[in-house]
């Protein structure tokens, strides 16, 4: 099931939490725990039951080296359980992009191998890494093999991170207070979700349609299309993946459970190092921790300095997905974030604010466009439409992706003409995107501070997004880091 279902919202859920405090007014820790890995078994069926299969046995595994390796530290071991992990998922994600890379080196023609890719593996994957790194090095204990397969599978988190430690969540989960009914908690975890909700539902599939729109037909975009679907790309995925991780925050919320922070307004980022450290948080913590630094991080010069960040980024592009170019999108981060390191090591003059932003939020769409596009050759046939300077009308095919069921509610006072008001509608969604990405509180600010206080005012709002969200979920919508 996806969170932006009726099926989670109206009955999961409810059942979920309603279960979760019932176990814990019975005071049975274990069988709070079968409970909840139950249900997070079940949302994991419900999206990918055959990938389950791949997702337990990953979990046994891995248990069973954890407790190995706990208290009986071996590297060949612990090479083995990562070699394990990084091979199952190079198998099942890269084969067919190796494959095809082999044939046009060689000239002979593979044909497709048809494997399983199971949803959120990519994440699960790298959750069980940082696991066995840390019992190797005595900072994990002998879990339980129930309360170790909740931590893996935990369903806020299994499909699209964050990318969560052991560390943050099983203590957690082993705490009487997080079993324990609280109002106020419940409080703030619907309300994230009604936001989330909202982000998803109402702005990021509006916008995700006309990008739809402009990517069906590269050849036949003009500047204006070109540009319209730059920017609705760049704040699809903002929506998309903010929405994700206020649902995701806020489901676990409900259950007492605090989640690692994933998503910071990075739109407001007034340079790229900023950027990255309002973006996908707890992928730049992981890469971090188990990467960069044991690459040797920033402590043998400034060159290897500059050459492990590259590394770490194009390995990035490359865990987003088997094409050359999400790794080109990974690469150009790399590089802008090396320049940058080069610039600050020779002058301590800064950019003015407002210049960083426009020049950092133009990169980022530029670089977006090599996240989205299917190959190279489409990248160059965008980018060569969008500079071309031609400035035609948006045609009826774009224009009415944002003319919304709500928009004609609304022009039914107005009265406006229909391109005149599929241009209104545009610029209005573009607009009204921009201005919520750089409001100075985003809603994990405001929910989650000790400022929050529920009141009539919080319900009702919280009630009118959930309402408006759930009454528009239509057909089958997935986020965008399901594919990851």
């Amino acid at each position: 099931m996806l969170f932006n279902s009726y099926l989670f919202m109206l009955i999961f859920l409810p059942v979920c939490v309603a279960g979760w405090y019932l176990c814990g007014r019975l005071d049975r820790p274990r069988l709070s725990t079968l409970f909840l890995l139950a249900m997070s078994l079940w949302f994991y069926a419900a999206n990918d039951l055959r990938g389950l299969a791949v997702l337990l046995a990953s979990a046994l595994v891995n248990w069973a080296i954890g407790r190995k390796l706990t208290g009986h530290p071996r590297k060949p071991l612990l090479i083995l359980g990562v070699l394990l992990n990084l091979g199952t998922l190079g198998v099942l994600k890269y084969t067919n992009f190796v494959l095809e890379n082999i044939g046009r080196l060689t000239g002979h023609t593979f044909g497709a191998v048809s494997l399983l890719l199971p949803l959120g593996i990519s994440f699960f994957t790298f959750q069980q890494v940082a696991y066995l790194v840390d019992a190797y090095q005595g900072k994990a204990e002998r879990y339980a093999l129930d309360e170790y397969a909740l931590f893996v599978s935990f369903f806020p988190y299994v499909m699209s991170g964050p990318i969560a430690f052991h560390s943050e969540i099983l203590p957690q989960l082993r705490d009487p207070a997080c079993r324990r009914l609280d109002w106020e908690r419940l409080a703030r975890g619907l309300t994230l979700i009604g936001y989330g909700l909202a982000k998803k539902v109402l702005l990021a599939d509006t916008l995700g349609s006309a990008v739809n729109v402009a990517w069906n037909d590269v050849y036949g975009l003009t500047s204006s299309t070109a540009l319209v679907a730059m920017l609705a790309y760049t704040f699809q995925l903002y929506f998309d993946f903010s929405g994700y991780c206020d649902i995701a925050t806020g489901a676990a919320k409900m259950l007492g459970i605090n989640l690692p922070r994933n998503f910071d307004s990075p739109y407001r980022a007034c340079s790229i190092t900023e950027f990255w450290k309002r973006w996908h948080m707890t992928m730049t913590r992981f890469f971090t921790r188990y990467l960069y630094i044991p690459l040797g991080g920033s402590r043998r010069g400034f060159v290897r300095t500059c050459i492990n960040t590259l590394i770490v980024f194009l390995v990035s592009g490359l865990w987003h997905g088997a094409s050359w170019t999400f790794i080109a999108w990974g690469g150009l981060h790399g590089l802008l974030l090396m320049l940058a390191k080069i610039r600050d090591r020779h002058t301590d003059k800064r950019l003015p604010r407002p210049l960083g932003w426009l020049l950092t939020f133009l990169f980022v769409n530029i670089a977006w466009v090599f996240f989205r596009a299917p190959n190279f050759e489409a990248v160059r046939v965008f980018l060569r439409q969008l500079v071309s300077m031609n400035w035609m009308h948006l045609p009826y095919s774009m224009y009415s992706c944002f003319v919304t069921t709500e928009v004609k509610v609304v022009n039914q006072l107005l009265g406006l003409q229909s391109e005149t008001l599929g241009l209104v509608a545009t610029i209005f969604f573009l607009a009204l995107s921009l201005a919520l990405c750089l409001v100075p509180h985003n809603a994990l600010d405001r929910t989650l501070s000790g400022r929050f206080r529920p009141s009539g005012i919080q319900l009702a709002v919280s009630a009118v997004l959930l309402t408006w969200a759930i009454l528009s979920f239509t057909g089958v919508s997935t986020f965008l880091y399901f594919n990851f």
